[in-house]
């Protein structure tokens, strides 16, 4: 400490933080114990609670904790890991929406948390996440069943960031800069590699692309490796022989050649403040990112501006107002025609980069070749803008101490506008042809607008009252909201003037859509909760629901909640543990709430009306209209009763903090086709509510900070598990490939793998004559002729033959479920540590055990194609240890004897006739998806105060900050464990790692 009298902190864990000017005099103090951790005020619906008092399944994180100094622009990017039993989703790529999910499956027809920003529905992808003061999660019934009908699958409470009384002005600005360079990207076999499987599999030896000789195309290749000047080469590698055959010499890692290195910058700055009677807060935001993509195509550009204030007009009345604009800007290159796929998994790595030189190719110019770098390059791309709108306005009026009433209205509205198009070049396919992007004349200009606007307005009224060992709070209130979508689409071919596309200079075909849709909720809902003696406490939930989604004689529901606590802890008998437990509670919760995921007409017959040539010849269209569909005049709420238990324990002076939950969820009524309809009828089965899921699973959430001295550190770990299946369904004749009762959601059904067939299981008489036949006793395969080298599987019913039978619960042949693609034993963790304005925080995010069928060109040679498209296929590095034999030749004593009898992969000779056999899904080949990736590692250095108020400072520190740094998995290169946003693990845009310098300033 100084002892100038500057003012300095004393800090200890377990204890308030006290700050003090010293004058260098001996000094008496006596630490404060902090009870905050378990005072700490939890958002919940239309209120807040102590955290010593929940007695639902809440999880509360604060914004600035979890985001810190991250580069990142999403807020739903930066709570991944955060909390148990919240699972974030949605790919990879600049502005890519990220998806929510709390406790797992839902219904067999979905269903996501309510996402609500200040109370009210909202798109928390567009906000900026150093808007948010907080992040609270509802998970359980009794917590949030006080929002009915669209809580079903839990609740996600965004509480923005507003100042409280008298509080000084600060100015914040914030930026960081950062650097982009994807973390997973395939990677094939060597092309030596890639010719010797191609000539073991027996393909013809002249090569489909360039005609060239494939043992001399082998022989140039090695020549070329050694001396390139030994060859006369074109282009990126082309070779040119006298016999006019073209042969393929340059080697690269075309997946590699799309991806380059992408720019982030993010520049936030607001100011807040306050009187005892007025409290403000501005703010402004600007993100820029231009992703790893080769060009710039790929990019995503956000403004967020936003003002809140906060005004004690009369001592019994507060008026606030929140306004807020988000305006994004999406582009990315597109597909279209006959151009070949970005993310193309068919393409050999010899295809040379750059332009096809004419001489090649046969035509007056060179053109664009069809490689992954060059569609890019060329693409035509899409814009699309995002504009968001919102303003809030609450009324709060204190009518008597503890008791108020508030109103509340917000008006938001989404602008949508995508805006493409299609252009169109020239280039050399894979097989040396001239082609276009789009035929002529069928270039097309598209525009798509979409809007929706949505009005919520909340009344309610709180009431808080303790009487002695009694304690009281009720709230009572009532909610509209109604929401209205429209869109409309306009497309026409023949562009006249291509560098100004539009609608006017279109020649060709022009097709208009548009459509709309609204939905209105109307709902009173109540809360009552009781505690005697802050140890016993009662919590009472109601809501009555009516949604325009369903038919009026079953619109409303009513959907209650009930929860129970126990601070058991704080017993006389819990007295023997006071000098190390500080709380220690018993929670339990029992509610339903209803489910209205579904479209908002899904109960009114439709036809549908379009052009079609159906009864024409040529082009003609003329008008059709389609049979309405049938429709059940039951039609319903889905409903789901929740059950949770779980303990909270606080100990060591709230160092350690412990929460752990159990639930059982079950989902009633799930709308599916209820009989079966015969197709004369024209019509599919009507959706009726006669489907039931059940899911359960548990959450436990560790926590631990101390201090000592200067030095300070925290762990948190977290971990969640659930599972669902299908308890009640219509399906009569028990196919396992659909719903059934009984079935787990995820599963995967397949063959038990057996190795592979051997020399010994073949009459060695017609094996050397090219017929094989299996030994008596040896199992075959149902319309398969197995040979030595194919996958074997294990006879699973006995009768000797390898056989899906009928694919039925009673029958399902030699298949048995082999896992499943369910993500299990979700985690989340961080580590940190502090020392003199230094510090250090590592955040960690994963999945314990998850099964992955991938297939095709993830694991198998030529992907595990039929031999018409095997020969056009590459093979990847993982896939060049696969079974052979020791020769080949019936005379040779050991003809088909194997030379790597345990090799990953089944046979490649004679690829093609029983490919389909060993490429089946069987658990050999089914993937290990589990992973652990390490999410973020950061590095700050905050500035000491005496340092920074000489420059008419606060608060200053700079940092440095590495998202996506490591990821542990087993899968293939290029195979991200996340996924994309429909949670397919695919080669796609990929994952990247983003480095990036940073500064926090606060005047």
């Amino acid at each position: 400490m100084r002892y100038d009298g500057t003012v300095s902190p004393i800090l200890s864990i377990g204890y308030q933080t006290q700050e003090i000017a010293w004058n260098g005099q001996p000094l008496t103090l006596t630490l404060k114990e902090d009870s905050r951790q378990l005072e700490e005020v939890i958002v919940v619906g239309f209120g807040t609670q102590k955290k010593e008092n929940l007695t639902g399944s809440v999880s509360q994180v604060s914004m600035d904790e979890v985001l810190g100094d991250r580069p990142v622009t999403s807020a739903a990017a930066a709570l991944q890991g955060a909390m148990p039993g919240l699972t974030i989703g949605g790919g990879s790529g600049p502005g890519q929406s990220k998806s929510f999910n709390i406790r797992g499956t839902l219904s067999i027809n979905g269903g996501s948390p309510l996402v609500l920003i200040d109370n009210v529905e909202g798109d928390i992808n567009m906000l900026n996440p150093e808007d948010i003061e907080s992040v609270t999660v509802l998970k359980d019934a009794a917590s949030s069943a006080i929002y009915g009908a669209r809580a079903a699958g839990g609740v996600v409470l965004v509480t923005t960031k507003r100042p409280k009384s008298g509080t000084n002005f600060n100015l914040n600005y914030n930026f960081n800069v950062g650097w982009e360079k994807p973390i997973n990207v395939l990677e094939q076999a060597s092309l030596l590699e890639y010719i010797d499987a191609y000539q073991v599999a027996g393909y013809t030896q002249t090569y489909w692309a360039g005609n060239g000789d494939v043992a001399k195309w082998r022989d140039y290749l090695v020549q070329y490796k050694k001396d390139p000047s030994s060859l006369n080469t074109i282009g990126d590698g082309i070779y040119k022989d006298t016999d006019g055959r073209v042969y393929w010499l340059s080697e690269k890692n075309i997946y590699d050649n799309i991806l380059t290195t992408g720019f982030l910058n993010n520049h936030n700055i607001s100011a807040s403040g306050g009187t005892d009677k007025i409290r403000f807060r501005l703010s402004a935001g600007l993100s820029k990112e231009n992703g790893p993509l080769y060009t710039d195509k790929d990019s995503y550009y956000r403004k967020n501006i936003s003002a809140f204030v906060s005004a004690d007009v009369l001592k019994w009345f507060t008026q606030e107002i929140t306004v807020s604009y988000s305006d994004a800007k999406k582009k990315m290159p597109e597909r279209v025609g006959n151009m070949g796929d970005f993310y193309s998994t068919r393409l050999v790595q010899y295809y040379p980069e750059g332009n096809m030189p004419a001489e090649i190719i046969g035509t007056d110019e060179e053109l664009p070749t069809q490689t992954p770098m060059n569609m890019i390059r060329y693409a035509p791309v899409s814009t699309t803008r995002t504009a968001i709108p919102r303003i809030s306005t609450r009324s709060i009026f204190k009518i008597l101490p503890g008791w108020s009433v508030t109103a509340e209205y917000t008006f938001d509205r989404k602008d949508v506008n995508y805006d493409f198009y299609s252009g169109s070049f020239k280039y050399a396919d894979c097989q040396l042809a001239v082609k276009n992007s789009i035929e002529a004349g069928q270039d097309y200009y598209k525009l798509q607008d979409e809007q929706t606007r949505y009005n919520a307005f909340n009344l309610y009224s709180n009431f808080e009252k303790k009487w002695g060992k009694h304690g009281f709070k009720a709230m009572v209130g009532f909610n509209q909201e109604s929401s209205y979508y429209k869109l409309f689409m306009g497309q026409v071919k023949g562009q006249t003037a291509p560098s100004v596309p539009s609608f006017e200079g279109g020649s060709g075909e022009k097709l208009l859509q548009d459509s709309y849709s609204e939905y209105a909720i109307r709902s009173g809902f109540a809360r009552l909760n009781y505690s005697f003696n802050d140890r016993y406490l009662l919590e009472l939930n109601g809501r009555y629901d009516g949604s325009s989604k369903f038919p009026k004689n079953s619109r409303f529901g009513f959907f209650p909640s009930v929860s129970l606590g126990w601070r058991m802890g704080q017993e006389k008998f819990m007295n023997w543990s006071k000098s190390w437990l500080d709380d220690f509670k018993l929670r339990a919760s029992y509610g339903s709430i209803g489910n209205q995921s579904i479209d908002p007409y899904s109960y009114t017959p439709a036809m549908n009306v379009g052009l079609d040539t159906v009864w024409l010849d040529g082009n003609d269209k003329v008008s059709v209209i389609s049979l309405p569909g049938l429709v059940s005049s039951t039609f319903t709420w889905e409903t789901v009763n929740s059950f949770n238990v779980g303990f909270d324990v606080s100990a060591f002076n709230n160092r350690l903090q412990v929460v752990f939950d159990w639930f059982k969820r079950k989902t009633t009524g799930m709308l599916s086709e209820g009989i079966e309809i015969p197709s004369v009828v024209g019509a599919g089965a009507p959706l009726q509510n006669i489907a039931d899921l059940s899911s359960k699973g548990w959450e436990i959430n560790l926590s631990w900070r101390d201090r000592i001295g200067n030095f300070s550190y925290n762990i948190g770990f977290n971990i969640y598990d659930s599972r669902a299946f299908i308890d009640k369904f219509n399906n009569e004749s028990g196919f396992v490939d659909r719903n059934y009762v009984g079935k787990e959601l995820g599963e995967y059904w397949g063959y038990v793998s057996d190795g592979y067939y051997t020399i010994d299981d073949f009459v060695l008489e017609d094996a050397q004559k090219g017929v094989w036949t299996l030994k008596d006793n040896v199992v075959s395969i149902q319309g398969v002729v197995p040979q030595p080298g194919d996958e074997k599987f294990k006879d699973l019913d006995g009768d000797n033959i390898i056989s899906p039978a009928s694919s039925t619960l009673s029958d399902s042949g030699d298949r048995k479920v082999i896992g499943s693609k369910t993500p299990r034993y979700q985690f989340g963790a961080n580590i940190g540590v502090g020392y003199k304005g230094f510090s250090l925080d590592v955040r960690l995010q994963g999945v314990g055990k998850r099964d992955y069928v991938l297939g095709g060109a993830a694991l198998f040679p030529f992907a595990g194609s039929s031999a018409s498209d095997a020969v056009f296929q590459p093979l990847f590095y993982n896939q060049t240890d696969y079974w052979s034999a020791v020769s080949y030749d019936p005379n040779d004593p050991d003809f088909m004897k194997a030379k790597n009898p345990n090799a990953k992969l089944f046979r490649i000779y004679d690829q093609g006739n029983n490919v389909t056999s060993n490429t089946r899904a069987s658990d050999k080949y089914i993937q290990n998806a589990a992973y652990l990736r390490v999410k973020n590692i950061t590095l700050a250095y905050s500035f000491p105060k005496n340092w920074v108020q000489k420059a008419f400072m606060k608060d200053a520190k700079i940092y440095l900050s590495i998202e996506n740094p490591f990821t542990f998995s087993s899968l293939p290169k290029g195979y991200d464990p996340e996924g994309n946003e429909y949670n397919e693990i695919v080669w796609n845009y990929p994952y990247y790692r983003t480095i990036s310098l940073g500064a926090n300033i606060t005047f």
